[in-house]
């Protein structure tokens, strides 16, 4: 997979890097009114272009958007130049886990506005408190409560429910605590499964996580559980009995029984999946971040940007211990070309019309989001589809659809400038120049400055 770094990771050497002369402060830059003069709109929905536009933006939504030579730019506003560049709606990255400030301030660097937050407490609680008041800089936060299973506990911080009154009573606790769906992990008996699934549905709460291994995929859409994470749900029915890898008990067999994986049952459950309308969030880039051969391994470890981050979601390969204590070196190399099974089994999905979305469940924090576009892109999608997937499609998982997602007069003004156009090549997505979020103007050297920032907030 290709590794392209933007120039922006040259400020990370530097303690305080100073505001370039184009730059004005956040601060000074949270104005009730922002122009972009002279862009390109890119329109996701239609994978076009609209040339030389401008578009206002009054405390924080689109206000006016046309042609600039029909399109005043108001005194006072705070401009950004848009000749040359092109502006798309802000990302959205569907499964994170978000661990420190520094780690959380990575995504709007990497022009990510909104994150969905696949484990939560009170930290996340408050992070997304923080944010929405502009207290601190960070994309829009939606958040799961702690994970649900049982029989054992996979994590320490996961809630174990024994019965179908804890499940009922631990879906209402979420509830009333302010989280915003819930997450279900690898153990749950049919029964508390179910008796979960009918609680969220009773106080409007979202299902979404791994499918658990008793329920299996026909039971999970079934139900239905409103996503589905890293494909790997499908693998009980893709894979024959027969197979020398079953997916069963531990992410190794997981990752690599993709290689046994039978193409001719892909259009049944394909066909499954629309009519249930469920949807998938296939984080392929897990598989490469997380279970990569040693070599490769190693040139990620190398990455300027992980100086960043705290790499809280790292495992530690050198110990017997953890999720990856049973891979050999032959094993993460099987994960690698186990990526040809997702690929073929997303192009299926995208092309029947099941409901997509982008997510990375990466240590990388948000320099892990353009590894995904172009892993997508990779596996057959266009990259108007994938910017589709990026923006329109996670407002629609989320019910949203009116408010954000695209670049149209009402909409929330989440927004991105640009330095290529990604229609073109969806590398493209990583020349960052501008980002607008929660009513504020962040400019490249507001984002480097902010990155230098995020190292002493990692820890």
């Amino acid at each position: 997979m290709r590794i392209v770094l933007h120039v922006v990771l040259v400020a990370i050497s530097i303690a305080c890097p100073v505001l370039a002369q184009e730059s004005r402060s956040p601060e000074a830059d949270r104005a009730n009114t922002i122009a972009f003069e002279r862009v390109g709109v890119v329109d996701v929905e239609r994978g076009r272009v609209l040339s030389d536009q401008t578009v206002i933006i009054r405390e924080g939504r689109i206000a006016a958007l046309g042609p600039s030579h029909d399109v005043p730019v108001p005194v006072g506003a705070a401009v950004v130049e848009g000749k040359g560049r092109f502006l798309v709606p802000g990302f959205a990255d569907m499964h994170v886990h978000l661990y420190t400030e520094g780690d959380v301030a990575t995504y709007v660097a990497n022009g990510v506005t909104t994150v969905r937050n696949m484990a939560g407490d009170s930290t996340h609680l408050e992070f997304r408190r923080r944010v929405s008041a502009g207290d601190m800089i960070g994309p829009r936060i939606v958040t799961a409560g702690p994970v649900i299973e049982t029989g054992s506990l996979s994590h320490p911080d996961n809630v174990l429910l024994t019965d179908n009154t804890s499940a009922r009573r631990e879906v209402e606790r979420q509830r009333a605590t302010g989280y915003d769906f819930i997450k279900l992990y690898n153990q749950m008996a049919p029964d508390v499964y179910a008796s979960v699934i009918a609680a969220a549905k009773e106080l409007d709460m979202p299902v979404v996580g791994h499918v658990p291994y008793e329920v299996g995929l026909r039971g999970a859409l079934a139900a239905p559980q409103n996503s589905i994470e890293h494909l790997r749900g499908y693998l009980q029915e893709l894979v024959p009995p027969a197979a020398p890898v079953q997916p069963r008990a531990s992410l190794r067999n997981l990752s690599v029984a993709w290689n046994y994986a039978d193409n001719s049952r892909i259009r049944d459950l394909v066909a499954f999946t629309v009519a249930a309308g469920a949807w998938n969030c296939p984080t392929l880039v897990f598989s490469v971040h997380e279970m990569s051969p040693a070599a490769q391994h190693a040139r990620l470890l190398a990455r300027p940007e992980t100086r960043l981050l705290s790499l809280r979601g790292l495992p530690d390969r050198s110990t017997r211990e953890g999720y990856l204590s049973d891979f050999t070196e032959s094993d993460f190399a099987a994960t690698q070309r186990g990526l040809k099974a997702q690929f073929r089994l997303l192009r299926a999905l995208d092309r029947a019309g099941a409901g997509l979305l982008v997510g990375t469940d990466s240590w990388l924090s948000g320099f892990a989001y353009a590894d995904e576009l172009e892993l997508l892109v990779k596996a057959g999608l266009t990259p108007a589809r994938v910017l589709r997937m990026a923006a329109v499609d996670a407002a629609r998982f989320l019910g949203e659809a009116s408010q954000w997602g695209t670049i149209a007069v009402g909409r929330r003004a989440d927004l991105v400038l640009l330095d290529a156009n990604p229609l073109s090549d969806i590398a493209n997505a990583r020349r960052v120049r501008s980002v607008v979020g929660n009513g504020r103007l962040l400019r490249r050297a507001d984002l480097d400055a902010l990155l230098g920032m995020a190292r002493s907030k990692t820890r």
